[in-house]
């Protein structure tokens, strides 16, 4: 059998990631290693295999956008697609295509999946969504020094780059705009604790109602599954408090069409007795009687800032991204 990459790794006591950083004479290899396994190389007999080098120096005009992909997911988060588009749009404009790798397999995990897509050299480098970037993930990225952009921000101080939209400053935009038509009683119904987009905002919305010295009683913030009925349930609870709210904000605009009911059931009139801003113009808000104001975040555009991002980084792999992007506007509508 011919001697491969992993057989180098072993003798050389390295990592393959180090052998082929080697190989490919990549840069951030401590002489002595570098040696070191070129000595193996020559004792071994060892010879590349002339494909796999030929895609090793040759970009192959493929991104990979990896995240989550399941039954469902368009109802939980259509944010993702927005961003896909705007990605796969301005990638076809630079003559390179998106692929999808699901990262929600049941028999491997996270690394292995993304260790092996690095591996196999099936793209030049690969978006991903920042939930699943992890300390171990972190380390995985450098060591093999692939080009990639996290679509939102790591929730621990990485050495990724990444890129994302400032939800804390969309939500002191939906605060300044309901004090600005005159109500402070706001409530803010969210989304489930493990989505960070949600947990943003709702950070943005805690310390904007600090900023103007307004109280958020703990029944004022509500948590929702991605379910229209109980979306509806607890709207109605919040509004049948003996102080309920004079206004609402909206984590996305699956909350406001459970919200919006609850409040037509009880007959209350927009925005007279009660106000409401929602994030997010689509995918349900066309849907809505009567229009809620909106907080949009052009998230077609965050896509194509990431592409963009990413195809600097392939250029200059030592270049480092980490920015916000993509303001948010605000809509005034009938519900304020």
């Amino acid at each position: 059998m011919p001697t491969t990459i992993k057989d180098i790794a072993r003798e050389a006591n390295v990592s393959i990631a180090t052998v082929s950083k080697v190989l490919n004479n990549k840069m951030n290899v401590a002489a002595g290693t570098r040696e070191k396994v070129l000595q193996t190389v020559k004792r071994l007999n060892y010879a590349p295999n002339a494909s796999a080098a030929n895609l090793a120096r040759r970009s192959n005009q493929t991104i990979i956008y990896a995240d989550s992909f399941h039954r469902g997911l368009p109802f939980e988060n259509p944010h993702m697609f927005d961003i896909i588009c705007g990605a796969s749009h301005e990638l076809s404009r630079k003559g390179y295509k998106l692929s999808l790798l699901n990262l929600d397999a049941a028999s491997r995990s996270v690394s292995e999946i993304l260790e092996e897509t690095i591996l196999s050299r099936s793209a030049d480098g690969i978006l991903i969504n920042g939930q699943f970037v992890t300390p171990k993930i972190e380390q995985l990225v450098l060591q093999y020094d692939f080009p990639q952009i996290c679509v939102g921000v790591p929730y621990f101080d990485s050495l990724l780059s990444w890129i994302d939209t400032n939800h804390a400053l969309s939500s002191s935009i939906a605060v300044s705009h309901l004090l600005s038509r005159g109500h402070a009683r706001i409530a803010f119904m969210g989304g489930q604790k493990k989505d960070h987009i949600f947990l943003d905002r709702l950070h943005g919305f805690q310390v904007a109602m600090e900023r103007n010295g307004l109280p958020i009683p703990p029944e004022y913030v509500v948590y929702n599954a991605p379910d229209i009925d109980a979306i509806h349930r607890a709207a109605a609870q919040l509004l049948d408090l003996p102080v309920p709210p004079d206004s609402i904000i909206c984590t996305n605009s699956l909350m406001a069409v459970g919200t919006i009911r609850a409040i037509q059931d009880r007959g209350l009139s927009f925005p007279q007795q009660i106000a409401l801003v929602t994030f997010d113009d689509y995918p349900y808000t066309p849907m809505l009687s009567p229009r809620p104001t909106v907080i949009d975040i052009d998230l077609f555009s965050l896509g194509v800032h990431a592409s963009n991002s990413l195809l600097k980084k392939i250029r200059n792999p030592a270049m480092l991204i980490q920015t916000y992007t993509a303001l948010p506007k605000l809509i005034q509508r009938e519900t304020t």
